[in-house]
């Protein structure tokens, strides 16, 4: 039996049946305040009524608009986005809940050279962008050759003027520091990334490091890793040989996580033998066991601002040039005063 291909609503059809032009329909799909309220309800309810579903590319080209917002991670994959970090995906989810509430769709990029995101950014006519992380200068003129608004997330460079959201990384150290110190540490080692490209990192270790000062002590190990739960679970290793160290604050949660498995694969007991602390609070952190100590730093309140201030971005509104997130300690069963020797 062939089956019947039912035609698409059109705004013709709406239009017809509400008694009005099609131009007024129009109107009313692109948001126009060229028709009266009750006309305004008689197509809505027509298009309810009928199926009627807008066509995204044709609404873009009228309103001149693409409705599409891009996030740029400082990844080689956007794949990564959702298997290398759950801090980007728990970002990610935040933002979009409230990026779509005002009608915007969100495509996500990643590291690439100046001629490929180029290319990315005006064959999908963004409307804007957040821009994780670290890129080169070249990416940031090309931005803004095009006069694309945009948002800077976990950036920090005082001689660039942009709009931007981060957590205090600062003060998350140091509040790291300080709860390791009050329990009775002394041998407190410092696990994160690459201190050179890392900025982020660079300012959590600051952080520690101004703890540690007060306390007339130094840092007992820095440790590089990737950023990875395989970071962790290979720092486990070096760990091991430094028995004088008592517990270890990461730069984030993937690495306190792998090194909480492997240092118990190891035979290390955490807390008893070596306090963890990680930095970002995902929500895994409560499952893992034992559960993580860590800083928090609200993704989902860094989602939700990185968002609304992409949108006073592209409408052109006035908003605070940078937003800092006040981190807080979230204290669960990785950390406890070191065991008597």
């Amino acid at each position: 039996m062939k089956k019947i291909k039912r035609r698409k609503t059109s705004i013709y059809d709406i239009a017809k049946a509400v008694g009005v032009s099609p131009a007024a329909v129009s109107y009313v799909i692109n948001g126009r305040d060229k028709v009266s309220p009750k006309t305004k309800a008689k197509i809505l309810a027509a298009m309810a009524e009928m199926g009627y579903v807008a066509d995204h590319a044709a609404v873009s080209l009228s309103r001149g608009k693409s409705s599409l917002v891009g996030i740029c991670f400082p990844l080689d994959s956007s794949a990564l986005v959702f298997s290398d970090n759950p801090f980007y995906s728990e970002f990610l989810a935040n933002f979009e809940k409230e990026i779509s509430a005002s009608g915007y769709d969100t495509i996500i990029g990643y590291l690439q050279s100046p001629e490929d995101f180029e290319r990315w950014l005006v064959s999908r006519g963004l409307d804007g962008l957040v821009i994780f992380g670290l890129y080169s200068p070249e990416i940031f003129k090309i931005i803004r050759a095009h006069k694309v608004p945009f948002v800077l997330t976990d950036f920090y460079d005082p001689d660039f003027e942009a709009s931007s959201i981060r957590v205090d990384d600062v003060m998350g150290g140091y509040l790291a520091g300080k709860h390791l110190l009050d329990l009775g540490h002394r041998q407190i080692a410092y696990i994160g990334g690459d201190l050179v490209s890392s900025k982020v990192d660079c300012k959590r270790l600051e952080g520690l490091n101004k703890a540690l000062e007060e306390a007339g002590l130094k840092c007992a190990l820095q440790l590089e890793v990737p950023t990875t739960f395989n970071g962790g679970y290979e720092a486990a290793t070096v760990i091991r040989n430094h028995p004088e160290i008592t517990a270890a604050f990461c730069g984030s949660d993937i690495v306190a996580i792998g090194l909480l498995r492997h240092a118990q694969e190891l035979g290390i007991s955490i807390p008893d033998d070596l306090s963890v602390m990680g930095f970002d609070d995902l929500n895994s952190c409560t499952y893992v066991y034992p559960a993580l100590t860590t800083i928090r730093q609200d993704i989902p309140l860094k989602g939700q601002l990185a968002a609304k201030i992409l949108l006073a971005e592209i409408d052109g509104e006035e908003h605070p040039l940078t937003q800092t997130i006040r981190p807080t300690i979230a204290i669960r069963n990785s950390t406890a005063k070191p065991k008597a020797k």
